[in-house]
């Protein structure tokens, strides 16, 4: 048993291949819809899809509050904010795009170039702007 956290594209496609393989497979939405700034026409028929491939949405959660670990099982926990309990579930993926907390690395001390909000800057290659980071 899967759960996905997110609701971007990341997300939306992670869920899609742990139900194609097998899983029973959850996904957790903060808010009402995946891909939700994308055509609303494609979000709408993305939603009654992941539906009917047999994908478990979890609506309007606010997110997830926490997850318990049971040892003797090793099956874990979902509890959302909204109240909302996964039982029994085996993997967390979280794919839930957040902005990044990097104050504290220091990377401009070491020369790591940032776009506005944190980002880290890279070029096409994934290369930040120091070599081997």
């Amino acid at each position: 048993k899967a759960v996905v956290v997110g609701a971007g594209y990341i997300a939306v496609e992670l869920a899609g291949i742990m139900q194609a393989l097998g899983s029973e497979t959850s996904l957790v939405l903060r808010k009402e819809k995946a891909l939700r700034n994308f055509d609303e026409i494609l979000s709408e028929a993305l939603d009654v899809e992941m539906q009917r491939q047999g994908i478990n949405i979890f609506r309007n959660t606010m997110g997830v509050s926490r997850i318990t670990y049971d040892e003797s099982n090793g099956s874990k926990k979902i509890i959302l904010n909204n109240g909302d309990v996964i039982d029994d579930v085996d993997v967390v993926i979280m794919a839930a795009g957040r902005s990044p907390l990097v104050d504290s690395l220091g990377l401009q001390d070491v020369g790591i170039q940032q776009k506005d909000g944190g980002y880290i800057e890279v070029n096409e290659y994934s290369e930040t702007s120091v070599d081997r980071v």
